[in-house]
């Protein structure tokens, strides 16, 4: 099949970017187009990773490709940042497989509308289209910079969903919470994937820890991914200040970027934690693997959520390590251990042995001082649940797993038609740039009729 792909990719320091490098090389079997952003402020095709048996191009060539040699399917890998702006136009206009990374884009549509593009009338009959339930002046907190974390409470899904062929997610709590959303719009199950981590290292994780000073004999808990308040590391910090007499070996390592708006740096030295954190700053997707060999335990905590499936937390699993995640809805059917009663809690009773510790959000300094001391004194408890997290990779999460599902849904997204505009769709939406171009050729005094030239 000829497939157009549209995705943000190495050397973009996103999530998404890395997982449609690992993934396309297992589709390589199909003639492969990406799409990558080609704007005035994107790196484009010549600042882009290559990737094995895939073309890349730039956006402003789908169009006339598409025109001249259609596509059999068109891929958009949609997710809560910024990077994504480009595709918007492109997947509205040319309906086909939406992989919803996030189911929460509020944020990134927002920011896209207003804050870099001054289209606050578009963002406003957007948000109207997405949510008529709400009262339309909920838009202007947004539209005056007050939004926040109001953006999780209405989640802008409704134009990509409605506009895609097909729209797949990663967990199947969220396919069942869409599907019943939008009656009528097709959500196909995609189950996430990542490669071996232990097939990928190359540095023995003694020489990791000795490059960042971190004592012999430590459990280090590790943290992976843009540090981000949603990581909850300073609920970690809180816990482990509370703790750390009583587990004088336990060390936390965050491996990831720090965004400007997040001082994760003043957090540690206000609770005097100095010692007791290392934060490495961006590491090269190349290197996460000898981190994750670096580290004990892994944690992947998550508030507020966008219902997303963790690359990072998969990742942990498939390296065997124990992990602490928040005991969210869309994760119920992964086995967790109540480190209270050293029970499993999980949607599915059939689920068998944990693989992971899950904190609840209500509770959760005094669930994390648990789990620091437990995880830290057990390494008996830490080698069970990391075999388990192994195995449960090995049954769910590999790549030969995900490019599996990826194949059962471009089959699908093939054959269903283009979705009708459903009522109320937002103007601007609709706009082909018949009017724009009108409006220059007027200007220089070229008026130029364009019912008339298509019919000559």
């Amino acid at each position: 099949m000829r497939i157009a792909w549209f995705s943000p990719l190495p050397p973009h320091r996103s999530g998404i970017a890395a997982y449609s490098a690992e993934l396309l090389p297992r589709l390589r079997h199909h003639e492969i187009d990406a799409f990558v952003d080609d704007g005035a402020d994107a790196p484009g095709v010549a600042g882009t990773m290559s990737v094995a048996g895939v073309t890349l191009r730039g956006t402003y060539d789908f169009p006339w490709r598409h025109a001249t040699r259609p596509y059999g399917a068109v891929v958009y890998q949609l997710g809560n940042q910024t990077c994504h702006d480009y595709m918007w136009p492109y997947m509205v206009r040319y309906p086909g497989l939406v992989v919803l990374h996030d189911a929460q884009l509020h944020q990134a549509r927002a920011l896209g509308l207003l804050a870099r593009r001054r289209r606050s009338d578009d963002y406003r009959a957007e948000f109207s289209f997405s949510h008529p339930e709400a009262d339309p002046d909920i838009a202007e907190i947004f539209v005056s910079g007050l939004g926040g974390a109001l953006a999780y409470q209405w989640p802008m899904l409704r134009v990509p969903i409605a506009s895609a062929r097909l729209t797949a997610a990663h967990n199947t709590w969220l396919v069942r919470d869409l599907a019943g959303r939008f009656p009528g719009c097709p959500v196909q199950h995609v189950r996430m994937g990542t490669p071996d981590p232990l097939a990928q290292a190359r540095t023995p994780s003694i020489e990791v820890r000795r490059r960042h000073g971190i004592r012999e004999g430590a459990v280090v808990f590790g943290s992976f991914g843009r540090v981000t308040p949603e990581k909850q590391l300073t609920r970690v910090l809180l816990a482990l200040a509370e703790v750390a007499d009583a587990v004088p070996a336990a060390h936390l390592l965050v491996v990831g970027a720090a965004p400007t708006y997040f001082d994760f740096g003043a957090d540690v030295r206000a609770l005097g934690l100095e010692g007791r954190v290392t934060v490495t700053g961006y590491v090269p997707d190349a290197d996460l693997a000898d981190y994750l060999g670096a580290v004990d335990v892994c944690l992947n905590l998550r508030w507020p959520t966008g219902r997303e499936t963790s690359a990072a937390w998969i990742r942990c699993l498939a390296a065997g390590k124990p992990t602490v995640i928040s005991d969210l809805v869309h994760l119920g059917d992964v086995p967790a251990l109540d480190l209270r009663s050293m029970t499993v809690a999980c949607t599915d009773p059939t689920a068998g042995e944990p693989v992971c510790v899950a904190i609840e959000l209500n509770n959760d300094i005094p669930m994390l001082r648990l789990a620091l001391v437990d995880l830290a004194g057990n390494a008996a408890l830490r080698g069970r649940l990391g075999a388990a997290a192994r195995r449960y990779w090995a049954a769910h999460a590999t790549m030969d797993l995900m490019a599996h599902d990826y194949e059962a849904a471009l089959d699908r997204v093939s054959t269903l038609p283009d979705p009708a505009r459903p009522a109320g769709w937002p103007a601007h939406l609709a706009d082909d740039g018949t009017a724009t171009v009108q409006r220059i050729t007027a200007a220089m005094g070229v008026p130029f009729d364009w019912g008339r030239a298509e019919r000559t």
